[in-house]
């Protein structure tokens, strides 16, 4: 899926079109991108994030992302009739601001999929898990093994 796109003078983020998008790689990344072309720097920050701390056995905070719809920031719907989902943790700053526009004379129809977990598992805390999942099954009859 294409990248959406930033428009500093007016506080746009676009979606080029419909289908699927991910936050953290089609909205912040491309974001951060931007922000680092040409003068863009010199407009307010689109977004906050927090998560990704450690807190220990793999484990790690989950990400979130804000979008600084309190300094002017919208997403806007993209020029195309459909569906929209966005699945990451994207919230507004300001929750009783709008965040997203829609297109005048389309309908696109927007779904978002956020995550109810609040630390994620990494890759480095997959063999404490693998071990305790070894250790249980031991416990239970079975015919085979997992």
């Amino acid at each position: 899926m294409a990248d959406a796109t930033f428009d500093g003078a007016n506080l746009h983020i676009t979606l080029p079109s419909t289908g699927s998008f991910d936050t953290q790689a089609n909205i912040y990344a491309a974001w951060k991108e931007w922000i680092r072309l040409s003068d863009n720097a010199k407009y307010p920050l689109a977004f906050d994030t927090t998560g990704g701390d450690n807190v220990g056995g793999g484990q790690e905070v989950a990400p979130y992302f804000f979008c600084r719809n309190d300094l002017g920031w919208r997403i806007k719907m993209p020029s195309a009739n459909g569906e929209i989902i966005v699945s990451g943790n994207l919230f507004p700053r300001d929750p009783n601001t709008a965040l997203f526009e829609q297109t005048s004379g389309y309908d696109a129809f927007l779904r978002l999929e956020v995550s109810t977990r609040a630390v994620v598992i990494g890759l480095e805390g997959l063999d404490t898990i693998n071990r305790g999942v070894q250790k249980a099954s031991l416990l239970i009859p079975h015919t085979e093994d997992i």
